[in-house]
């Protein structure tokens, strides 16, 4: 063990296996020039906390497992550490979003690996702190409720790979890492987001399937983000979303699927964004371009939208938005323009306490004429090269229903 003061020749040798449920603490074993990257095998129940400050440390952790009741129960605070197939149980109590204690904590740990590990029982799975390129693949997690399931702080070119999250307050939290890539994960029943990137850009979010998450998901005030190939279902709560994307500068978001949500995509405050090549399927309102502060600008093409109470609602009057080439199920399939929206979608927006109206016979009537009379249409959003779609036969009463509380909440809310 290397304390200052000690000669590298005092050094007793590296302990190959810890077990026997004794507390450790490894704080800079030496490795010697040209040899083999140093193995720590953990056997049988380890208390932690474990320290390890050993540069390029492999931790085969494959039927041990590590506990903590204080503080982090796994500290990795060197670049180039690997862990795997280690089963971690438990850490501190502290649970503030922000500086949660974590299962497995990472700090300085510039390209280091976890590989297939569990964890249970801990405020936080994994936190991860200035720790660049640092990867974690095979994650299985289920959370407190409380903290985020990995926490991502100023830690460039980190990645998140084939892991399943459920059961914390957000499945995975980022901040201030440019380039991350978020791939392939499960992530389910979180108490508010699946996945949130915040002050980050040219974040790769592809492949993953976020579903019955409190809120949604959230890409915020970052830049030139991708959002491909997910699979965002089932957010059906008031206020829920698939996907947020809220004071953004050219982030595109690409080929997702968006089904049974409360709200498919909501644009806030996003400039520059593309829209294209998405499905959405029997959301409340697929599409929704609102302001809070700043403004908005889109193109929206190449998208089909199918057995959706609405396809699009704007409530930016000022908002820039390009909707052309479009598939609708409710398009006539005749070579005119075809308006995504209605002037009760417009209103609903706008004001969301009119959603006790939705079902009136007035509305019903009105929608019905202005779907068949281009004339009355009282909003100029038309997509003047709209395809049609097979209409999709659906049950939306859970849509309405929501709607209702939703316009329920508002009002209660300002009386």
């Amino acid at each position: 063990m290397y304390s200052p003061g000690v000669r590298s020749t005092d050094v007793p040798p590296f302990p190959s296996t810890l077990g026997a449920m004794r507390p450790v603490l490894i704080l800079g074993f030496l490795a010697l020039p040209g040899l083999a990257a140093p193995v720590l095998r953990l056997e049988g129940e380890v208390r932690g906390p474990l320290v390890l400050s050993t540069p390029n440390l492999v931790v085969e952790g494959q039927g041990a497992v590590l506990r903590g009741n204080k503080g982090h129960a796994l500290s990795l605070l060197a670049p180039g550490i690997k862990v795997r197939g280690l089963r971690v149980v438990g850490a501190g109590p502290e649970g503030d979003f922000f500086g949660p204690d974590a299962a497995i904590y990472l700090s300085g740990c510039e390209g280091c690996l976890l590989e297939d590990v569990r964890v249970e029982e801990a405020p936080a799975a994994v936190r991860v702190e200035d720790s660049p390129g640092a990867t974690i693949r095979g994650l299985k997690a289920r959370g407190l409720e409380g903290s985020p399931g990995v926490l991502v702080y100023s830690s460039p070119r980190a990645r998140v790979e084939g892991s399943h999250l459920q059961g914390f307050m957000d499945g995975i939290y980022v901040e201030y890492s440019p380039g991350m890539g978020i791939r392939g994960n499960l992530l389910e029943r979180n108490g508010r987001y699946g996945f949130h990137v915040m002050f980050s850009w040219q974040v790769g979010i592809e492949g993953n399937l976020s579903r019955n998450n409190g809120v949604g998901n959230a890409v915020m005030h970052g830049a030139q983000n991708l959002v491909r190939e997910n699979r965002l279902y089932g957010h059906k709560s008031p206020v829920g979303y698939g996907l947020l994307v809220q004071e953004e500068r050219g982030t595109e978001v690409r080929e997702n699927l968006f089904v049974e949500n409360t709200l498919g995509l909501v644009l806030m405050d996003a400039q520059g964004v593309r829209v294209g090549g998405n499905g959405f399927r029997e959301n409340g309102t697929a599409l929704r371009i609102t302001r809070e502060r700043g403004g908005n600008s889109a193109w929206v093409e190449k998208n089909a939208f199918q057995g959706n109470l609405y396809d699009l609602a704007v409530d930016d009057p000022e908002a820039k938005a390009r909707v052309v080439g479009n598939l609708y199920d409710r398009a006539s399939g005749l070579p005119v323009p075809h308006l995504p929206t209605g002037s009760f979608a417009l209103l609903l927006a706008r004001q969301p306490e009119l959603s006790l109206f939705a079902l009136s016979p007035g509305i019903v009537l009105w929608e019905a004429a202005e779907a068949q009379v281009p004339g009355l249409r009282l909003v100029a959003l038309a997509d003047a090269r709209a395809a049609s779609l097979p209409k999709a036969v659906a049950f939306r009463g859970h849509w309405i229903i929501l709607g209702l509380l939703g316009g329920v909440l508002w009002w209660w809310r300002r009386t």
